[in-house]
């Protein structure tokens, strides 16, 4: 589990990038692998600026310093992860991280 998203991260590293983009990078994979791949992102934060797409608002929160939500194409809100998932300042955003819809 997980060893794609790994295999694909390795890969990238190899071209020493200044900034990694993630795209659902633990989608369709067990808690285990997630746990994994979110440790190593963690360990990766370190020395790169990460950048991830994600859904998993559980996940964005555990990974990220910073978060911004987007609606229909347009950024709403960005700022520090804890202020987007507990006080944030838009509407909008309140209700999709509280799950009033989305």
């Amino acid at each position: 589990g997980g060893q794609q998203q790994r295999l694909c991260i390795a890969r990238l590293l190899a071209v020493e990038p200044e900034i990694l983009l993630m795209d659902e990078p633990a989608s369709a994979l067990d808690p285990i692998s997630t746990l994994k791949i979110e440790d190593l992102m963690r360990e990766l934060a370190r020395e790169y600026t990460i950048v991830i797409v994600t859904h998993n608002m559980q996940q964005a929160a555990r990974v990220s310093t910073c978060t911004g939500f987007f609606l229909m194409g347009e950024l709403i809100e960005f700022d520090s992860s804890d202020k987007i998932f507990t006080t944030p300042s838009d509407k909008r955003t309140e209700d999709y991280v509280t799950g009033r819809f989305g």
